[in-house]
């Protein structure tokens, strides 16, 4: 009896140690409102990185910017867009929100691969390519902000 009783305590507490691990794997599934926000905060956060290529890429055209300041640039932006599609694409979206799931996170893509491509573009130099990749940057981040503005407000509910 008295070993039992000595067990019982690091049963209780590899009870709670499996269910802290369990549980904690898990990921929730938030509210509409909060995932509106994390949304809204994820686009806005790609838009700003697709601005600042976009920038960087006019600036090196009209001559303002050096080659490695532009890379930099880029390559932050880059690094800034994958994260806000991180951010987002780790978030389980409520029903109610996951085709704008889908349409936050393939814009998102959109724009880093858009920014990747610039980034190939600076590092090899092409800068024959930079005011035409500086217009389709723009497109994506005014695209982004509309998305943005979108999520202010719930999802529109189609009449069943």
């Amino acid at each position: 009896m008295e070993r039992s009783a000595r067990c019982r305590p690091r049963l209780v507490v590899a009870v709670i140690a499996l269910v802290v691990v369990v549980t904690g794997c898990a990921p929730g599934t938030p509210d509409g409102d909060s995932w509106r926000i994390d949304a809204q905060r994820s686009v806005s956060d790609a838009a700003s990185a697709v601005h600042s290529a976009e920038l960087a890429l006019r600036l090196r055209v009209e001559g303002k910017v050096f080659d490695r300041y532009l890379q930099t640039v880029v390559v932050e932006a880059e690094r800034a867009v994958g994260a806000a599609g991180q951010a987002i694409g780790g978030k389980q979206p409520p029903r109610a929100e996951r085709e704008r799931y889908e349409t936050v996170t393939g814009q998102i893509d959109e724009a880093a691969g858009l920014v990747s491509t610039a980034r190939i573009a600076v590092v090899d130099r092409e800068a024959e390519r930079y005011d035409a990749l500086a217009d389709r940057l723009a497109r994506a981040a005014t695209a982004l902000q509309q998305l943005e503005d979108d999520l202010q407000h719930p999802p529109v509910q189609a009449a069943g």
